[in-house]
């Protein structure tokens, strides 16, 4: 059998548009895009689904560095980010909420460096994000993505124009999500230590002697911390909440829904 020249380069541009997709999701989609997790392994992951998914699909044989070429890759690479960026969102609402609890308890300063994200996050908000990271991987959330990711090659062929700026703009709108996800898990620690801190205002009206700083401090972070031992077991209902949404807005983003 003799391979012709042409032969590798199409097998080279059929190879590319799978590889270039499921690439764009490993570098931003949670878990995957994680500090801990090596730039091989993701590349080999990546390799390795481009291999299994490879035989299942008639590709187009388009040179990349033309200009029709060139559009359809920057859309395969723009589908697999806002594919790993959605879900992605569902994480930073997470952090965003240990956040909230933090900055009301008076442990905003208490930093510690994330190993997932690569910065400074509160420690609270670290202790969460752990917690949803190991919920995420018991769920098979992991496997979700990956199954979402190989099915949009069914649903959004790489021939066909399909990103808009429409498109473009529901996605900003649905990263408010970072924000309302946030507060939706840490409201009630937020209103618990709310009413706290009016009750210790009241107090240091009612005895102006007493040394409201002195005080307010340690009993916002007591009852705080209390608050957040007796909350732990229902942020689980909110996480999995979130992360419903956001596989409900990839399906949607596919055309599914």
């Amino acid at each position: 059998m003799i391979i012709l020249w042409d032969d590798i380069i199409g097998w080279f541009y059929t190879f590319l548009w799978p590889f270039s997709r499921i690439s764009a999701v490993m570098l931003v989609a949670p878990i995957f895009s994680s500090t801990l997790v090596t730039v091989r392994t993701r590349v080999s992951l990546a390799l390795l689904l481009t291999f299994l998914i490879y035989p299942l699909y008639d590709w187009p044989i388009i040179d990349v560095t033309s200009g029709l070429g060139f559009v359809l890759f920057l859309q395969q690479v723009l589908i697999g980010v806002t594919i790993g960026l959605i879900m992605h969102f569902s994480f930073a609402a997470i952090t965003s909420a240990g956040a909230f609890i933090a900055t009301s308890m008076g442990l905003s300063m208490a930093v510690v460096a994330d190993p997932v994200n690569g910065h400074q996050s509160p420690v609270l908000a670290q202790f969460l994000l752990v917690i949803a990271t190991l919920v995420f991987l018991s769920l098979g959330g992991h496997l979700i993505i990956i199954e979402m990711m190989l099915d949009s090659f069914r649903l959004i062929p790489i021939n066909q124009f399909y990103v808009t700026r429409e498109m473009l703009w529901a996605i900003l709108q649905w990263s408010s999500l970072i924000f309302s996800g946030g507060v939706m898990i840490a409201l009630p620690a937020m209103v618990t230590l709310l009413l706290i801190n009016s009750a210790m205002g009241v107090i240091s009206r009612a005895a102006p002697a007493l040394n409201v700083f002195a005080v307010g401090f340690p009993a916002s972070l007591f009852f705080g911390l209390i608050m957040f031992y007796l909350l732990v077991p229902f942020f689980g209902s909110g996480m999995e909440n979130l992360w419903l949404r956001c596989f409900e807005y990839v399906r949607i983003f596919l055309g599914v829904a």
